[in-house]
């Protein structure tokens, strides 16, 4: 069983994220994200609907700044107005930082702050022509914003499409610029099945091979969900607001996940996900 006690001042062991909800709901309307799941789990249990920039430096006091903060999470981040100055407030505090968004909610200035800071990843999430996301965002504003992010200085920024491209973008984009991913997943069972089918349940003890239990959520209400999969908030380990980020991995709620990886019994969110391992596999 891997220790996962550690103390502010202790060593963190590599790979462990915090990745930002800014806001429940999103309207970019990709169909293969199960972003109706979330928002009516959410909704259900608090009515705060964007992450304040107050809320988002509380939780931030209580995290060490050996964990990268990554804006992405269950929606695009940009729709909360406050996210650029999230960016900078966490790089101010010394973390990492890294950037997952559809460009949707940002503007030409935005881009200039973010350009001004050490980003190790701006991953950008390209339209399509409509079948699987909202495309009536790539407007004049939106393609000038991406005619700015084409000639910014960013070394990091990277394309990446799950089909084919927004024929906009593309007279835009050199074709070596862009990353096509492989086939969608199914978001460990929750997107539809017609777009992504389920995997079959993992019996026993697993891993993930991406150590995804140390790459938690935090939500607009200060909650923290296990990872970026568990849209339907089924292991919440506790909430930033109240709780220091050591703690979460000391409660009961990660422990009993731990165990479940271990193979125990009960519900385990990892027995559906596709990067999960049975440890009979790694015999």
């Amino acid at each position: 069983m891997e220790d996962t006690s550690f103390s502010r001042n202790s060593h963190i062991p590599d790979g462990r994220v915090l990745e930002i909800t800014t806001t429940t709901g999103c309207a970019v309307g990709c169909s293969y994200c199960p972003q109706h799941k979330f928002a009516k789990r959410q909704r259900a249990v608090s009515p705060v609907k964007y992450l304040t920039l107050e809320d988002f430096r509380r939780c931030l006091a209580r995290v060490p700044t050996a964990i990268d903060i990554h804006f992405s999470g269950y929606s695009e981040p940009w729709l909360n107005r406050d996210c650029t100055e999230m960016v900078e407030q966490a790089h101010a505090c010394g973390h990492g930082i890294r950037i997952y968004t559809t460009l949707v909610g940002m503007n030409e200035r935005d881009l200039r702050r973010l350009q001004e800071l050490p980003i190790k990843a701006f991953v950008v999430h390209l339209f399509d022509s409509g079948g699987q996301m909202n495309s009536r965002f790539v407007r004049k504003p939106y393609l000038n914003l991406f005619r700015q992010l084409l000639d910014a200085d960013i070394p990091s920024v990277q394309f990446l499409t799950f089909g084919g491209v927004h024929p906009d973008l593309v007279k835009l984009l050199p074709a070596e610029a862009l990353l096509r991913l492989g086939s969608l997943i199914s978001r460990a069972g929750s997107v539809d099945r017609g777009i992504a089918k389920s995997r079959a349940p993992i019996a026993g003890g697993l891993t993930c091979v991406e150590r995804r239990q140390f790459r938690n959520v935090l939500l607009p209400n200060g909650d923290i969900t296990l990872c970026c999969m568990d849209f339907e908030r089924r292991h919440v380990l506790g909430n930033l607001l109240r709780d220091d980020y050591e703690n979460l991995f000391e409660g009961r709620d990660f422990r009993q996940i731990v165990d479940r990886m271990n193979g125990a019994n009960g519900f385990l969110l990892c027995r559906m996900c596709e990067h999960a391992r049975s440890k009979l596999q790694n015999r």
